[in-house]
């Protein structure tokens, strides 16, 4: 069966960049900036869902949805909202979330809207991720994670070679922007070191001291 499609309409970079990866894992997705191309690329293919960053676009949200009225098929809707919008004055939707959020929360909501697509594996050079089972895999070995040390998985293979700074984990990953203590962190990537010897897959967490870490070949295989 083919994953759901969602078509993201926003004009902030930087809220795109932060959110498509974690959407790309469970949807195909498609982005537009501005009214125009978003309708073009409806009536082109209509996607499963919209989903509309309301503080970035620019133009009018309600008028663009009442364009849609005409069309032979019904698309779900979702709205991310900014602080102080009121709802009563947005279009008829199938869901909202306001920001501040992190991709985590989004995907959560999402799954309450839409179908959840079948399960996938996430690979980079023959390390694979099982994310419904939770299963790391390396030549046929499986190592069974926990939800967290999957999650921090999933964001490694999605951005090898990436650093990955702690705060984006604590955002992404935990729900929070407080640095105050994390060494719920430091534990799970300790685990998820950990688990990566037990698969003997050539790879590691490279740590940059007081920023963050990334996924690389082990020295040895580099």
């Amino acid at each position: 069966m083919d994953r759901p499609s969602v078509l993201f309409v926003v004009a902030h970079r930087t809220l795109e960049r932060r959110l498509r990866p974690s959407l790309e894992q469970r949807y195909h997705v498609a982005v537009a900036q501005v009214r125009r191309k978003a309708l073009q690329m409806i009536e082109d293919e209509p996607p499963t869902l919209i989903l509309l960053d309301v503080p970035s676009v620019r133009f009018d949200v309600g008028r663009f949805f009442r364009s849609l009225a005409d069309l032979p098929v019904r698309m779900t809707s979702f709205l991310l909202l900014g602080k102080g919008m009121r709802l009563d004055q947005m279009p008829s939707v199938n869901g909202y979330l306001r920001h501040p959020l992190t991709p985590r929360q989004l995907m959560h909501r999402l799954s309450r809207v839409i179908p959840d697509s079948p399960p996938e594996t996430v690979e980079w050079r023959g390390l694979c991720l099982d994310t419904e089972n939770r299963l790391l895999i390396w030549q046929g070995q499986q190592v069974p994670l926990t939800p967290k040390q999957a999650s921090l998985a999933l964001v490694f293979l999605q951005s090898p070679r990436t650093l990955v700074s702690r705060e984006q984990l604590m955002r992404d990953i935990w729900g929070t922007d407080y640095m105050g203590d994390t060494r719920t962190l430091d534990v799970h990537i300790h685990w998820l070191r950990k688990a990566l010897v037990q698969s003997h897959a050539p790879f590691e967490l490279e740590t940059e001291r007081g920023t963050g870490y990334r996924m690389v070949p082990s020295a040895t295989d580099s």
